[in-house]
């Protein structure tokens, strides 16, 4: 069976299908955002409708879920998982939000993914770290719990975020695909959500020439005191200790 057959491609926020997954958005079914809005920044949730309405290709839905301002507030030096995601013990109101977006998700989810084969998204330690990806996982890896869907997650991690990653490791049977990355549509889609002005990454970023697609089914065995997980790809990040609102952060790491 096709790794293709009754896809879909499931990812936190506009820009992270490019960033992480752009092998495949050409090929699934379906790509599937989950927030849109950003509540200290209206412009952004504007600024990712309209770059919607213009995005290149029309397989697209969302779920237009308001993000719970989690991002950076949980501990990634030492990251303990949770129900929700991540364990965020530094701030009560983003707990609270992102604790509640985890059943908006699940409800809303459980919903989109009837009868799907093949469902790609973040992997369990968040790419470079962010804990609505982490969050994003778990609710469809307990989706597949119930519905034996196909799990595929993306090999990308970072300097924050590998501790987390390190649980990961499986013995010698991790299965995944390397396949190529789509730079020309990463970047033409890119062109368009910064013409919105909801480009939340970094500005010169180079896309990977490779990405590996990885089968959830027997990646976590902590059991074990070796093995690996699969080709990496590793970036490095500067996050503030006090982050500025989303659409600054990365253009703050520009001017380093």
């Amino acid at each position: 069976m096709s790794i293709y057959q009754k896809s879909i491609a499931v990812v936190a926020h506009p820009d992270d299908e490019i960033l992480w997954l752009s092998s495949i958005l050409d090929k699934v079914d379906h790509i599937l955002f989950c927030f849109i809005n950003y509540p200290p920044q209206s412009f952004l949730g504007a600024g990712r409708h309209a770059a919607i309405s213009e995005y290149p290709l029309r397989n697209i839905s969302l779920l237009d879920i308001d993000e719970a301002v989690s991002f950076n507030v949980a501990n990634w030096n030492k990251p303990i998982e949770s129900e929700y995601g991540l364990e965020i013990s530094s701030n009560k109101a983003a707990a609270k939000r992102y604790a509640n977006n985890y059943y908006t998700l699940h409800e809303r989810l459980s919903e989109r993914l009837k009868g799907v084969d093949n469902v790609f998204t973040h992997n369990p330690w968040g790419e470079y770290g962010h804990e609505d990806h982490v969050q994003v996982y778990r609710v469809i890896k307990d989706i597949q719990n119930q519905y034996g869907f196909n799990l595929w997650f993306t090999n990308y991690c970072g300097n924050r975020s590998y501790r987390l990653m390190l649980k990961y490791i499986s013995s010698f049977n991790t299965n995944y695909h390397t396949l190529q990355t789509n730079i020309d549509l990463a970047k033409k889609i890119a062109d368009v959500y910064k013409k919105h002005d909801c480009w939340t990454w970094y500005g010169g970023y180079q896309w990977f020439k490779e990405e590996c697609l990885i089968n959830d089914a027997d990646i976590l065995n902590s059991n074990k005191e070796f093995g690996y997980i699969s080709p990496i790809n590793f970036i490095k990040t500067r996050i503030p200790d006090k982050p500025n609102l989303l659409k600054k952060i990365f253009d703050h790491f520009e001017k380093k």
